[in-house]
């Protein structure tokens, strides 16, 4: 996850060194209207106690990622997306809230391709004392972070780097388990599991990536769920992510991706823990 927080550094300093195409969403009218519904919000705020899900939210490494999200019911919501060279994205609306899910009313398209775009749908995530918004398809990348460790990170003094954390709550703890259901608490584990390489199935190059498919030595029965991550332990000077892609009662078929094809290609013996 460090190796893929660089890589976003790099990669967002080059995006934004290349540029946008002009649109009518940063136009000065835009930002102009975009800055007054965001101190609408803020007054609005004010007046709202313990909101289940209202608020200034943010994730990101302070340097080449940083995405706000600022949103409340009747003012409605403001998106900006700045990186190592400025504004990347913006984008604002109404919100609507059913069956316990957030909902943005975009004002401009929302494209999520590149350093641009966000979810347009939240779930509001209490854990102790933490407000979170995350998307339904990022809930199991939650977890999965959360057996990583990396979540809260230390590294970047309680803020989440990967999902939009409420303002403030990065000084607050994170206590027992957050309220998120029954499907996705089953992803977070007790203790870190460790697992070992039995077989190499497929290893091929594409598109200056090494894509390794394996079988590991562990399963359902060891709590693997479909989707889970691991990280190479041994050996200690390699950095790469397994993804399992399907399991069984104790053994699990799983991808690893690797960035520098000069690495060693995988091979039995490996191990791996879902900690980072």
């Amino acid at each position: 996850m460090r190796n893929r927080c660089a890589a976003v550094l790099a990669l967002c300093c080059l995006l934004g060194a290349q540029g946008y195409e002009p649109t009518d969403k940063f136009s000065k009218a835009s930002v102009a209207a975009a800055e007054a519904r965001t101190r609408k919000i803020q007054q609005e705020l004010r007046h709202l106690n313990k909101h289940e899900w209202a608020g200034e939210y943010y994730f990101g490494d302070g340097l080449g990622v940083n995405v706000s999200l600022t949103l409340a019911p009747e003012n409605g919501f403001v998106f900006t997306w700045h990186g190592c060279l400025g504004l990347y994205d913006l984008n604002y609306g109404d919100v609507a809230f059913t069956n316990g899910t957030v909902k943005l009313l975009f004002r401009y398209p929302n494209k999520r391709e590149g350093f641009q775009g966000i979810a347009p749908e939240f779930l509001p995530v209490h854990w102790g004392q933490r407000h979170y918004l995350i998307s339904a398809d990022d809930m199991i990348r939650f977890t999965n972070a959360i057996n990583a460790g990396t979540e809260p990170d230390v590294l970047f003094g309680g803020k989440s780097a990967y999902f939009l954390l409420r303002r403030g709550d990065e000084k607050k703890p994170a206590e027992g388990l957050p309220d998120i259901a029954s499907e996705y608490l089953d992803y977070i584990l007790k203790k870190p599991l460790t697992a070992r390489i039995s077989s190499v199935t497929e290893s091929r190059v594409e598109k200056s990536r090494r894509i390794t498919r394996i079988t590991l030595n562990v399963g359902s029965a060891d709590g693997l769920r479909k989707g889970m991550e691991f990280f190479v332990k041994n050996p200690s000077t390699i950095y790469a992510e397994a993804v399992v892609t399907d399991v069984m009662d104790h053994w699990a078929s799983a991808v690893i991706e690797q960035d520098q094809t000069s690495d060693p290609v995988p091979s039995p013996g490996w191990t791996f823990s879902t900690r980072l």
